[in-house]
């Protein structure tokens, strides 16, 4: 063994004035320690099957976004049969390139050039550098991308974030360092790490790893010392050095809280060291966005549901306050037409994802009145989705809970029963036949909370807006639905009945559930509205409903706000 050092030894300072024939220029050099130190440069001068040049583009070439391309290094020793007797200090690629305008203050649309070995990113994973200068990086290299088969196949992915021309840079070289020693000595054990903050992470922590084992660290009971490279992402999509970003140079197991802003993410490299400066594998951690709890790209200042990353913004419908939905139940008739036979003042929640997808939506109602004889149910029929994308449901009526299940027989909407007979919680007491519809008949609403999630959010634009189509039908005759006017029915109604009586529906042309007049057997009117006393039509108790009806709408456009007091329910 000590012949051969001495042999190799010169062999080693022999090669390091000797240029190695194309396609590489490649040296060997022996440290004053008895260390060696392989490089390999690739550049446009060399050739297959280090690197073959494509046409106007690669080395020495300005190139750009379609313009990718990669090469080869190869390390020579790994095919000597006493390989394994050599161990690694350190491994590094070093890349000088020209024109990398990856600085921090362009953001996502700077120039962010991926480099990945063995189809592997690197840390920091892309090229760094500064507009119209030459700029070199130094990348990390993954031991088990040598120790695998000796070659080391490198690919350059330019101007990763756009798909036109933008950027384009031009690379000078590619070179590959590795030191090693002769022993028999091994290298660490890759480490185990714990990280603080393992969750949401705020401006006020400070970033800690620490290597928790294995234990032992090394197979030859050697002391353990780790290497710390620290990476930050400022809001380019893309982690750079913490020194490049503008940082200080962090070189142990913590960064400061100072050292942080909201809006980035931090990862740390980990390599353990042994006392003879062998590497072992290297680990990586990544800490959630500062100031992002549950990680989903929104800002807890402005995420309502901070530690949820399935949830991010809220909106109500109204803003404040409650509208009001009214239904005449006997249609096709136009009947007394008092539109008192369900009253409920309402309010619609919607929540989306960061990507404004809707997660959930939430349902808030009083049932005010009850005049009808016959039992009626109330539902609310979402279109555009499919029931088989419901994760849950619950409905509270009058204060008892129970989870729901979306009505069976549709396709292509979600309809959900929210009270099967409105006479069974809104029952007539007192005297009185109904509830809350005659003078002196005056009770509790009844509240109801429903709320129903999706298991994969939806697009904002497959659901219409609130309210939806919520409609009431005949507990006895399922297929008798009362809807808005120009709502469509459900899969489930009897559109025979359509266009008989006083009904002047004309489904083809999409018109629904209204009469000749425009006159509607169901209303949503923005307010917490007074609906009509018992059998009191109401073009008597609000005269201006029937110029706003006839007009489609475009003339007395506040006709509820116009009762004639002595013919609405609490209205003197």
């Amino acid at each position: 063994m000590k012949y051969f050092k001495l042999v190799f030894s010169a062999l080693m300072v022999a090669l390091s004035f000797v240029t190695m024939a194309d396609p590489t220029s490649q040296s060997t050099i022996q440290n004053p320690d008895g260390s060696f130190t392989f490089t390999q440069k690739i550049s446009g001068n060399s050739t297959s099957p280090h690197y073959i040049a494509p046409s106007g583009y690669g080395f020495d070439e300005y190139s750009w976004f379609n313009e990718d391309y990669g090469w080869q290094h190869s390390f020579d020793l790994f095919n000597q049969s006493n390989y394994d007797n050599f161990q690694i200090q350190s491994a590094t690629l070093l890349i000088r390139g020209w024109d990398v305008d990856s600085e921090p203050f362009h953001g996502e649309s700077g120039e962010y050039d991926g480099l990945s070995v063995d189809g592997l990113p690197l840390d920091p994973g892309l090229l760094q550098g500064t507009n119209n200068t030459w700029s070199e990086t130094q990348f990390n290299v993954p031991l088990s991308s040598i120790s695998d088969d000796g070659l080391i196949d490198v690919y350059l992915d330019i101007d990763m974030n756009h798909n036109s021309r933008h950027w384009a840079t031009t690379l000078d070289y590619s070179l590959l360092s590795i030191t090693y020693i002769e022993t028999s000595n091994l290298p660490p054990f890759q480490a185990e790490l714990s990280f603080s903050p393992s969750a949401g992470v705020s401006v006020n922590d400070d970033l800690v790893v620490s290597a928790t084992g294995p234990t032992p660290a090394d197979p030859d009971g050697n002391a353990v010392n780790y290497q710390y490279r620290w990476y930050v992402d400022v809001g380019q999509g893309f982690f750079v050095d913490d020194t490049f970003a503008g940082k200080a140079e962090h070189t142990g197991n913590t960064v400061p809280a100072s050292q942080t802003a909201n809006g980035e993410r931090w990862r740390c490299s980990v390599t353990p060291v042994d006392g003879n400066g062998l590497l072992g594998p290297a680990t990586t951690v990544t800490w959630l966005t500062i100031g992002d709890s549950d990680n989903d790209g929104v800002m807890d200042n402005i995420d309502a549901f901070p530690n949820d990353p399935l949830r991010a913004f809220w909106s109500r419908t109204p803003v404040a306050g409650e509208y009001t939905l009214a239904y005449e139940d006997l249609w096709p008739q136009q009947g007394d037409f008092d539109l008192n036979d369900l009253v409920l003042h309402y309010s619609f929640e919607r929540i989306t994802d960061a990507s404004n997808k809707v997660k959930q939506i939430n349902f808030t109602a009083e049932l005010v009145s009850r005049g009808a004889s016959r039992a009626n149910g109330f539902a609310l029929s979402f279109a555009g989705v499919n029931a088989s994308n419901v994760q849950s449901a619950s409905i509270s009526v009058a204060g008892a809970s129970q989870s729901l299940t979306p009505e069976a027989g549709h396709n292509g909407e979600v309809v959900f029963v929210l009270v099967e007979n409105l006479n069974s919680v809104m029952p007539s007491s007192g005297g009185f036949n109904f509830y809350n519809t005659q003078p002196g008949d005056i009770k509790t609403a009844v509240p109801v909370s429903f709320s129903f999630s999706f298991t994969n959010a939806v697009d904002s634009y497959l659901l219409a807006s609130a309210p939806y189509n919520p409609f009431i039908f005949a507990t006895f005759d399922r297929g008798t639905e009362v809807h808005l006017p120009n709502n469509a029915p459900t899969d489930l109604a009897n559109t025979f009945m359509f266009g008989t009586q006083d009904d002047d529906s004309l489904p083809s042309s999409g018109r629904y559930y209204t009469t000749a007049d425009n006159l509607p057997w169901a209303l949503n009117i923005t307010s917490r509205w007074k609906h009509p006393l018992e059998q009191v039509d109401v073009t008597l108790a609000y005269p201006q409903i029937k110029p706003w009806a006839e007009s489609s709408g475009s003339t007395s456009r506040n006709w509820f706000t116009s009762p004639t007091a002595t013919k609405c329910w609490q209205c003197q």
